[in-house]
């Protein structure tokens, strides 16, 4: 059975912050119920997107995805670069939160190689690249992805789009064991008060840890980063930092411990709507922990949960699945 890796655990935390600083949402942890429609001028297109943004934000990310593949296709009828940039990068967006981060990086790829044949480059270009190289690192294709995020380093004057893509390249040199790189990144990201910007910090932080062998203060940097995620209203990345902690607990002998985040990290991301997969592994891993810690009602709780599931959560007891 396997749990998320500490640097996949971050993938749809970093995908949400993608969203925040590449639509104008601001600086909480969630999208603006607003849609930038700017340099749209179908309204039947704009009515689209904006319905499909409503259904991502109530959690209803198969419904979202559907209307914005209906964006898309309307936007490719009227050659509407602009409809093409935005329909394109939400539906890449929606793709990898259902979990569908193969087909996030082909909507992704084939919308960044029509902007460019178009010559339109800037933040929406930018964006694709950021949400291609997230996709691309959830498939673990991680020569891609570090590509991807250095080339919107290298091509964004922005500082938060630079800030999003060190904080991925840290994972990457997190998930390869390359302290330099990681501590490089660590310094690259920018002193914020903000607290997506400080959860990154915290985040990354953590995983320096653990390559140290010091799990203990790995496991204070991501339970610092749950707090900061779950202020900034980001459900997906309060899973992921619960998950994180779990990981870090468990690795410094507290089972039990480990044992309930990782049932809290398992409620969190079905409740966040991260995908049944990834769900499933942690309250499997949650029950194989409790019971191993004598810790009953907290396995059984885990069970129930996991039966609850659309997919994997029905799978025979003792069936062993794969969710990465």
């Amino acid at each position: 059975m396997r749990v998320p890796r500490t640097g996949s655990a971050a993938v749809a935390t970093l995908m949400a912050i993608v969203l925040n600083a590449m639509l104008s949402a601001g600086c909480g942890g969630r999208p603006s119920a607003v849609i930038d429609t700017g340099g749209i001028n179908d309204a039947y297109t704009v009515s689209i997107l904006e319905t499909a943004r409503h259904a991502f934000l109530a959690g209803r990310y198969d419904q979202a995805t559907a209307g914005y593949a209906r964006a898309l296709d309307r936007a490719h009828a009227l050659d509407d670069a602009a409809a093409i940039a935005l329909a394109g990068q939400e539906l890449a967006i929606s793709d990898l939160r259902r979990g569908k981060a193969e087909s996030a990086a082909e909507v992704a790829a084939r919308t960044r190689s029509d902007l460019a044949r178009r010559r339109h480059p800037g933040l929406p270009a930018l964006a694709l690249a950021l949400v291609e190289a997230t996709a691309r690192y959830r498939l673990g294709q991680s020569q891609k992805a570090w590509q991807l995020a250095q080339e919107a380093i290298e091509s964004s004057k922005d500082p938060l789009v630079s800030a999003r893509a060190t904080y991925l390249m840290g994972l990457l040199a997190a998930d390869r064991g390359d302290r330099t790189a990681l501590r490089a990144a660590i310094e690259g990201l920018p002193a914020s008060e903000q607290p997506e910007l400080a959860a990154d910090r915290l985040a990354l932080t953590g995983r320096l840890a653990l390559l140290d062998d010091d799990a203990g203060a790995a496991f204070d940097a991501f339970t610092a980063e749950e707090r900061l995620r779950r202020a900034s209203g980001d459900e997906a990345g309060v899973a992921r930092a619960l998950t994180s902690a779990a990981q870090a607990a468990e690795k410094g002998g507290r089972r039990s411990e480990a044992a309930d985040l990782y049932f809290r990290a398992g409620r969190s991301a079905v409740q966040a709507g991260s995908g049944s997969d990834e769900a499933a592994a942690l309250l499997r891993h949650a029950e194989q922990l409790a019971r191993q810690t004598s810790q009953p009602e907290l396995a059984e709780e885990a069970v129930r949960l996991r039966r609850a599931l659309p997919r994997l959560g029905r799978a025979a007891d003792g069936e062993e699945r794969q969710a990465w």
